[in-house]
């Protein structure tokens, strides 16, 4: 079959067969968003010229990615890109995949910022970077520093800073948790992270795409799945400026538990938000210093 040149039709055929009788679900749009990736055009464009002959060579990239996404990798990394709050952020293996759910996270604390003139914040667990950086990009005067203890996350988000040209307020460092800033005598307005939150003896009955290619450390809360939530309520204790805040994403169940840790560290005015499925999805909570 490689040594035809096939046009996007046949290729299409041969991918959708492929996926489908691997049961994935979206084999159609995955398979003409990869040929996309391959010949550089768009999923209009795949749609409306059948006809239209790929190069051997670029046949061969599309049946290497095809067994890739047979395998179930997920492709969002194997086209190196994930949409998130509207844009398209850089990523790949080795930082978690951006879940929608997580812009309630930065649509929570953009309004805590604009409503109280916030202008330091610290993105800790950031992974690709991408509540850090899509706050700088809608807050006009603020400073952000996203932090990271993961090698490819440390490079992920710089990636990113530089996509969006976001150099002069964005800064990534790697550091394991907030240690770095605690360190340094930084002090930040507001704290916000998406830590890892699922219980350990759950992983292993996630889906395949998640438990087999996701980094373990990005999921991994615990045996409780708390862990970070503790760490990090207590690390940020020493990083507050009073009337500062602290955000964090949960997982459904988390409400009770993470409320509690704020509240057992002297947070007030701790509130739940929960996403557009009705599901509790984010705490805030409030640092005043007597």
């Amino acid at each position: 079959m490689e040594k035809e040149q096939l046009n996007i039709g046949q290729l299409l055929k041969f991918g959708y067969e492929t996926l489908k009788s691997s049961g994935i679900d979206s084999y159609q749009i995955d398979c003409e968003l990869l040929l996309g990736k391959i010949i550089k055009k768009d999923r209009l464009f795949i749609l409306l010229n059948r006809d239209y002959k790929v190069s051997a060579d670029d046949q061969k990239e599309y049946f290497d990615l095809i067994d890739l996404r047979k395998n179930k990798m997920p492709i969002k990394y194997i086209l190196g890109q994930c949409e998130f709050m509207g844009v398209d952020f850089y990523i790949k293996e080795g930082v978690l995949i951006p879940r929608p759910d997580t812009e309630i996270l930065v649509e929570t604390a953009l309004e805590c910022i604009k409503g109280n003139k916030l202008k330091s914040l610290c993105d800790v667990c950031c992974g690709s970077g991408i509540i850090g950086i899509s706050i700088a990009k809608f807050v006009e005067d603020i400073k952000v520093k996203c932090s990271d203890i993961s090698t490819t996350a440390y490079e992920v988000t710089s990636e990113n800073i530089k996509r969006f040209e976001l150099k002069d307020k964005v800064e990534v460092i790697k550091s394991d948790l907030l240690d770095y800033f605690i360190d340094n005598d930084e002090k930040f307005d507001i704290i916000v992270s998406n830590p890892p939150y699922i219980k350990n003896d759950v992983i292993p009955t996630l889906m395949e795409d998640v438990k087999n290619y996701e980094p373990y450390e990005a999921l991994s809360g615990g045996q409780d799945g708390l862990d970070f939530y503790r760490k990090i309520t207590l690390q940020s204790l020493k990083l507050l400026n009073n009337n500062g805040f602290l955000l964090f994403e949960i997982g459904y169940d988390q409400k009770s538990s993470v409320s509690s840790i704020l509240k057992k560290n002297g947070f007030t005015d701790i509130i739940c938000i929960k996403d557009l499925a009705g599901r509790d999805r984010v705490i805030k909570g409030k640092r005043e210093i007597s």
